[in-house]
């Protein structure tokens, strides 16, 4: 996976497009206590996706047996798929990252009584937010191809030992 495959994903453009979308509607202050109760809920959202994401991807690396992964790897696959997720757990990391910066930032400012937050930091969490859950969705998908993927795989390598 490059760079390029990255920025011209659906995932990206998305995330992309939307948070400039919002940059146009938004404000050129958001109201920290809005600011703050947002962030929060992101942080709630990307810890509990993150989690789960990451149990995923353990699951997936371990459950593959090596004839599986020779398969899959014949074309490439098995690594287009590892770094699919690979792409998407560090999206989710950086999301999770950033909002807590961004949410204790705001906590300290909302402490000193600071009124409004500039519109480009809520953009930017905007996007990793979107970005970060737009490619874990991406990913599931693909597990769920390889899922599939491996069940037929499975189905024809069981006949094929019948007939043996």
């Amino acid at each position: 996976m490059t760079p390029k495959d990255v920025f011209w994903s659906w995932d990206f453009l998305a995330a992309l497009g939307s948070s400039l979308l919002l940059a146009f509607l938004v404000p050129a202050g958001i109201s920290v206590s809005f600011a703050k109760d947002l962030f929060g809920v992101g942080i709630s959202v990307l810890s509990i996706v993150f989690s789960v994401f990451f149990a995923a991807l353990a699951i997936i690396i371990s459950a593959s047996d090596n004839d599986f992964v020779v398969f899959l790897e014949e074309e490439g696959h098995y690594t287009a798929i590892i770094q699919t997720f690979k792409v998407s757990l560090l999206a989710l990391f950086v999301a999770l990252i950033y909002s807590l910066v961004l949410y204790a930032f705001t906590a300290a400012a909302a402490s000193a009584f600071v009124q409004g937050q500039h519109w480009l930091w809520f953009c930017v969490f905007v996007f990793l937010f979107l970005y970060g859950l737009f490619s874990a969705f991406n990913s599931a998908l693909d597990a769920i191809r390889y899922a599939q993927t491996r069940a037929s795989y499975l189905s024809v390598r069981t006949k094929s030992d019948r007939q043996v």
